[in-house]
């Protein structure tokens, strides 16, 4: 199974994948990151971000998924996704070469690679209980997280309640996509409940949703409940992405609460 956690910086992402390559061990992980491509390439990122940085960074994301199938047992840091939330960012900024067309191909690009993932888990930033930290290919200004938190928030609201508008993902071939809660006990708790002990995908007798896993069921309906209860936000976004008119999706992170 290819899953893949995604999120704005400084959310947990890369403690949870060890984590996970902890608990189930038949899984690996690419040895090659995108922070090792910025790296090489000396390439400026998060509010210094390019058109060639972002390029770059979802070029490698999709190559790292690409060309891998069911019985492949592999867990990524980011995926192509994430390269969408940041150029999105940029696009809602006015930086230069953020254009919307520059936008919408990205986002294409995106959307036709997640075909090759099964999970995607989601992390978000809580500035109350996560620290921010500065390891030189992320950035540490708190504003810039929150406001691609907003962003990832976004994204998965999209899935949540739009996702037959086949703007970000794939239509009738889309990861799964799983908010995750804050405390990393309760994420690597609800990612049990998706995954296996031997790595696989849980079959239907054995899901959650199943009567028999009511109390786990009420876990995740809890975690979820912010989301799924904020529907007039979720209109306001949409309205802001330009998703209704199928036009090239918009941001601007200070109308967002």
């Amino acid at each position: 199974m290819r899953i893949a956690f995604s999120g704005t910086a400084n959310s947990g992402k890369s403690t949870l994948v060890k984590s996970f390559l902890y608990t189930w061990k038949s899984y690996e992980t690419p040895t090659k990151t995108y922070r090792d491509v910025l790296e090489e390439k000396g390439l400026a990122h998060s509010t210094k971000t390019t058109t060639e940085t972002q390029t770059a960074v979802l070029d490698h994301l999709i190559d790292t998924i690409q060309g891998k199938d069911l019985k492949d047992q592999i867990v990524y840091d980011r995926c192509p996704l994430d390269a969408v939330a940041y150029t999105m960012w940029a696009n809602g900024k006015g930086i230069e070469g953020f254009t919307d067309e520059f936008t919408e191909k990205q986002i294409s690009m995106s959307r036709e690679a997640l075909r090759s993932l099964d999970i995607i888990f989601m992390t978000r930033f809580n500035e109350n209980t996560m620290k921010v930290e500065d390891d030189g290919t992320r950035d540490a200004n708190l504003e810039f997280i929150k406001e691609m938190d907003n962003i990832f928030y976004s994204l998965y609201m999209q899935y949540m309640v739009h996702a037959d508008a086949d703007v970000f993902y794939p239509k009738g071939d889309s990861p799964c996509l799983i908010l995750l809660p804050d405390d990393m006990q309760a994420r690597i708790d609800l990612v049990q409940e998706y995954v296996t002990p031997e790595g696989t995908m849980y079959g239907e007798e054995e899901s959650i949703l199943n009567p028999d896993n009511i109390e786990q069921l009420e876990t995740l309906v809890a975690a979820q409940a912010d989301a799924l209860d904020s529907e007039k936000k979720q209109e306001e976004l949409m309205k802001q992405f330009g998703i209704k008119d199928g036009g090239a999706p918009k941001y601007d992170p200070y109308k967002i609460g």
